[in-house]
């Protein structure tokens, strides 16, 4: 039996008016590169001091492209609410107010005779032997910033953390990584995951000008860690590239990706960590431009291996 993925579909929100359909993985790659253009990597964008941006009712902060598209929001409190819940809080949209679309895949299934089926009966047709074909359709809702809503007395408070409280964190995410790599400290001059014998190679916390900046080089080999085939099984990893190639370029960006998010997990500022190139913008410029899905595949390899480090238990 196989099961078959395509995740090629996109489209909008249904709605009663027939209207034409948006190629939403073109509307946010376009963001993205507007972003880019004006000298922003916005995946280094995930750390305000109210924290992640998150949903306000169910506390749940975005994952994957949500979380790269919601951190760059023009709102300087990042916390957001659909229609619904507004309204169940007995809140009012304000007039002229605009939403921030929220993407996810809406999954279906084929039969051998292109019929829909449910999940379940998927799983029952997989189990007898016959070709099921999985669909998937990226979808939106819209989610509106606690700026945009009336008649509800929103309590955020700020997240401020004290350099010892970060250190402790990232001390604990990196003990607590699942089959965690051995960490040494054998070349005091650089920084890098040995996939051969499988272990992490640091310069000394002192080198560093802080220890936020430790952590950060730390979280990023750590993602390259999870590609390991005893972990993730992660192409770029276990298939090694050429430098300066696509597939290690696109390793490339998910450790930094997955370490933004980490970092964003502890309260540390990435983005004035690390600096911005113009010549590293201009390589993603071009590998965006060629490829409308590119950010959403690496996006969730990035929060899949972030989440693999954290035991699945991110904010």
């Amino acid at each position: 039996a196989t099961v078959e993925t395509n995740t090629n579909t996109a489209t909008t929100k249904t709605t009663k008016t027939d209207k034409p359909k948006v190629d939403l993985y073109q509307l946010v790659t376009d963001k993205i590169v507007a972003l880019l253009e004006e000298g922003v990597a916005p995946w280094r964008q995930t750390w305000s001091s109210y924290g992640l941006a998150r949903n306000y009712v169910t506390g749940r902060s975005y994952n994957g492209i949500n979380k790269i598209l919601m951190n760059n929001t023009t709102h300087p409190i990042p916390y957001f609410l659909s229609f619904k819940q507004a309204k169940a809080l007995n809140g009012k949209i304000k007039k002229g107010a605009k939403g921030e679309m929220v993407l996810y895949f809406s999954v279906f299934y084929k039969d051998a005779n292109n019929k829909t089926v449910s999940e379940e009966e998927a799983k029952i047709l997989k189990a007898a032997g016959q070709k099921v074909k999985k669909r998937s359709t990226l979808r939106y809702f819209n989610v509106f910033n606690v700026a945009d809503i009336e008649g509800i007395e929103f309590r955020i408070p700020e997240v401020q953390l004290k350099e010892n409280e970060q250190i402790e964190k990232c001390e604990g995410i990196i003990e607590q990584m699942p089959n965690r790599p051995e960490i040494r400290f054998v070349n005091a001059n650089e920084a890098y995951y040995n996939s051969v014998e499988d272990y992490i190679n640091m310069p000394d916390i002192k080198q560093f000008t802080t220890s936020a900046e430790y952590y950060v080089t730390l979280f990023h080999e750590a993602i390259h860690s999870t590609g390991h085939k005893d972990r993730l099984s992660r192409k770029g990893i276990t298939e090694p590239n050429k430098f300066g190639s696509i597939p290690y370029s696109k390793e490339e960006l998910i450790a930094e990706m997955g370490a933004s998010f980490l970092s964003a997990e502890v309260g540390i500022n990435y983005s004035e960590i690390v600096e911005n190139n113009a010549a590293y913008l201009q390589g993603w410029l071009k590998k965006l431009k060629e490829d409308k899905r590119f950010i959403f595949r690496v996006a969730a390899k990035a929060q899949q291996a972030a989440r693999y480090i954290l035991g699945n238990n991110m904010n």
